[in-house]
């Protein structure tokens, strides 16, 4: 009941404050665990994704972000994963568990904010996670959050938000190698420029 009232306020918001639009949500499952990999610009990202998404998300985020001033609280009620300094595998075993049990979760596979407000690339951290848990990777394009809310901005700008869902990403059956999590990666990164492209 939590999850959806935030969700229902935050969209609410964002509809009038931002005229977010959301394309694509035919892309999403209705059933069973995915990974929803999108680009990171901004603190704001957890918040339009969370807003946008019609399935109920987990986040797995750097457990500092925790103690941002809004976005930490927020965070806490979405039950984030914090990944800890060194303790990487443990919030991996955590992701898996929830994604086996049909959770999905959201992760932001470019390592961090994009301070040059352009896409970067997708880390092969994500083909890990996809190919451990046996699930299909969803990539999310988000526009207008860095000019919205820039990394050193301290106030929103109201700027349009645009989220695009795109085709899922399907695990490779058969042996795992870091060549096959590589290849992942590199599909997700082809899906946000594909998308960036198309709208």
């Amino acid at each position: 009941m939590v999850y959806k009232t935030l969700q229902i306020l935050a969209w609410a918001i964002l509809r009038l404050g931002f005229r977010l639009q959301v394309h694509g949500r035919q892309h999403v499952p209705r059933l069973g665990g995915f990974i929803l990999a999108s680009n990171h610009f901004s603190y704001m990202d957890p918040i339009v994704l969370g807003a946008a998404c019609p399935r109920r998300l987990v986040f797995v985020a750097r457990a500092d972000l925790l103690d941002v001033p809004r976005l930490g609280p927020f965070m806490r009620l979405m039950q984030t994963i914090p990944v800890h300094h060194g303790e990487v595998d443990v919030s991996l075993r955590e992701a898996v568990r929830l994604l086996r049990s049909d959770q999905p979760v959201a992760i932001f596979p470019e390592g961090g904010r994009q301070f040059s407000g352009t896409v970067g690339v997708a880390k092969p951290g994500v083909g890990l996670l996809a190919t451990s848990a046996q699930v299909p990777i969803v990539p999310v394009l988000l526009k207008g959050t860095f000019e919205a809310l820039p990394p050193t901005a301290r106030r929103l700008r109201p700027t349009k938000i645009r989220v695009a869902f795109g085709p899922k990403i399907v695990y490779p059956e058969g042996r795992l190698s870091r060549e096959a999590y590589e290849t992942l990666a590199n599909e997700v990164t082809a899906s946000w420029r594909r998308l960036a492209g198309e709208w």
